[in-house]
């Protein structure tokens, strides 16, 4: 089915790539706001009435007036807010790719655009990885693998893997969440359960504690390198490996939607859609089927 759908994709004719990559990409940007940029109440209500019209129309996709606008309303929701109230890290990315293509638009000739957003979608990828990378490292749960071996094991999306790949009953998983859960919302005198776990988590959650940190550290070193360097022509490989490793499981699909658009941008190339940029539209369209919960799946083996 992928086969004959990038088949199609490659097709001449397909009306897809008849547009403009920069009309592509601006309008991925918008359908991801358009389907989360939805956390209080006033967006919910108003920003589908501001985002639908530069689907239909191309003059208002590509004013810079239009992004200028958008570009302040993310700030204020998604980095100004955060200062008083949690926001999700992903939507720090949403605002920083409005801000980019705003930023584009103003400055950069008709001929640059799509190179200027291509390399400020490489930039934001990188300096994510970049900080998430060096995050873990000043982290101390992270390097002795307890984070994993604590998130394996009281949170249901891991609960099928890890049953499976570490001989633990699924019933013990189980009781975990639901001591957390009273751990969080009943009075505890305790203030703490003993977590049921085995030997092969602690181990298997190490490996991937520095698993998550090599595949992270490789995508932030490679998107902030300069193309001239022989390492940088790996990046989109190991964007790759990250999404199909990560995503099937952790299903982030925030995160997920907003990394598979901005990998779709900065991987086309002079003017032209490549064939990672197809990979990333796969992703993109593909994302809905995040809401199968593929590990808890592995249940019905057990």
């Amino acid at each position: 089915m992928l086969t004959k759908f990038l088949t199609a994709l490659n097709k001449k004719d397909a009306l897809l790539f008849n547009e403009k990559p920069l009309t592509i990409s601006l309008k991925l940007i918008i359908i991801v706001l358009l389907m989360y940029m939805n956390d209080n109440n006033y967006l919910a209500i108003f920003m589908p009435v501001f985002l639908v019209p530069p689907l239909l129309f191309k003059n208002i996709l590509q004013n810079k007036y239009y992004w200028a606008l958008l570009a302040l309303i993310s700030a204020i929701f998604y980095l100004i807010l955060d200062l008083v109230a949690y926001v999700p890290n992903h939507k720090h990315i949403f605002a920083y790719a409005i801000i980019a293509v705003a930023i584009v638009l103003f400055f950069s000739k008709e001929e640059n655009k799509i190179y200027m957003l291509s390399y400020q979608a490489k930039i934001i990828i990188g300096l994510c990885f970049l900080f998430a990378t060096i995050g873990k490292f000043l982290a101390p749960e992270f390097l002795n693998g307890s984070f994993f071996e604590f998130t394996n094991t009281t949170d249901p999306r891991f609960f099928g893997v890890t049953s499976i790949l570490n001989n633990i009953d699924i019933l013990s998983l189980k009781a975990n969440e639901s001591n957390l859960d009273l751990l969080i919302n009943t009075v505890n005198p305790k203030d703490s359960f003993n977590l049921l776990s085995n030997v092969s988590i602690s181990s298997s959650s190490f490996f991937l504690s520095y698993w998550t940190i090599f595949i992270e550290g490789m995508i932030a070193i490679t998107f902030c390198l300069p193309n001239k360097y022989k390492l940088a022509q790996f990046r989109n490989w190991f964007l790759i490996i990250f999404i199909f490793s990560t995503y099937p499981i952790a299903t982030v699909k925030g995160f997920a939607i907003i990394l598979s658009a901005l990998g779709f941008i900065q991987s086309i190339e002079d003017n032209k859609i490549t064939k990672f940029s197809k990979f990333y539209l796969v992703v993109f369209v593909l994302l809905p089927l995040t809401d199968i919960p593929f590990s808890r799946l592995f249940n019905l083996f057990i």
